[in-house]
């Protein structure tokens, strides 16, 4: 499995990502042809041989744990990730998230932080109590639809918070990027960009020949936020 812009593959065969709105996108990451959409509120972590692993932000019970059939994205079932604290939201960039595809298992492992995020100088006091980590792992069975706690030997710390940093642009050997680029994926000879092009009020996905730099497909994935004019005194 894979980490491409916004989400997963599980290599040339289907990539799933996510919108601004969390809907997921399920695509053919060679061609560009979208399989399925479906939901909201959703981020994708996991592509296994039948089904595509997400969590869900916004769940009645907190964050959850949702599970969609790989052909068509409807969804198989939840389960409640009831060790994820109320202060931590899955959809927050300090919120990581890792999984591990062995067969019919997955390996979902998580980390939280939460930081003082007041403008004033804080006191020691403060730091301390707006100091929060918490991080956790549990297990999927997805062939009888269980999630149960990690094994005592499996690590619980998602590879981001172990220091294991996600591959920047700059990374990806001797690609030569656009300056819209934002950030940059390989599958196979295609390598997957997020792009903010100054002709189009959109974010954009788009795959690319690696070889050539030839642009293959492309599509809006988010329109760009814009800002009001400012006031005038």
């Amino acid at each position: 499995m894979q980490r491409i812009p916004r989400g997963v593959t599980d290599g040339d065969r289907l990539a799933v990502v996510a919108n601004r709105a969390g809907e997921l996108i399920a695509l053919d990451p060679t061609t560009g042809a979208v399989r399925w959409r479906q939901g909201a509120g959703l981020r994708p972590c996991a592509v296994t041989a039948t089904a595509v692993v997400a969590l869900r932000r916004d769940d009645l019970n907190g964050t959850a744990v949702v599970v969609l059939d790989k052909d068509d994205g409807h969804e198989l079932w939840r389960a409640s990730l009831a060790a994820v604290p109320a202060w931590a939201s899955a959809d927050d960039p300090s919120f990581t998230v890792d999984c591990t595809a062995e067969g019919e298992q997955v390996l979902l492992r998580w980390a939280a932080t939460s930081r003082y995020g007041g403008g004033a100088a804080p006191s020691a006091r403060a730091l301390q109590e707006h100091t929060r980590d918490a991080q956790g792992a549990v297990r999927l069975d997805l062939s009888s639809r269980s999630l149960e706690p990690a094994a005592p030997g499996d690590p619980v710390a998602p590879a981001q918070a172990q220091g294991v940093a996600a591959a920047a642009p700059g990374d990806l050997d001797a690609d030569v990027l656009d300056a819209d680029v934002l950030d940059a994926g390989r599958v196979g000879d295609v390598r997957v960009e997020l792009a903010t092009p100054a002709a189009t009020d959109a974010v954009v996905l788009r795959g690319v020949d690696a070889a050539d730099g030839a642009v293959i497909w492309e599509f809006p994935l988010d329109q760009k936020v814009r800002r009001p004019p400012p006031l005038r005194p």
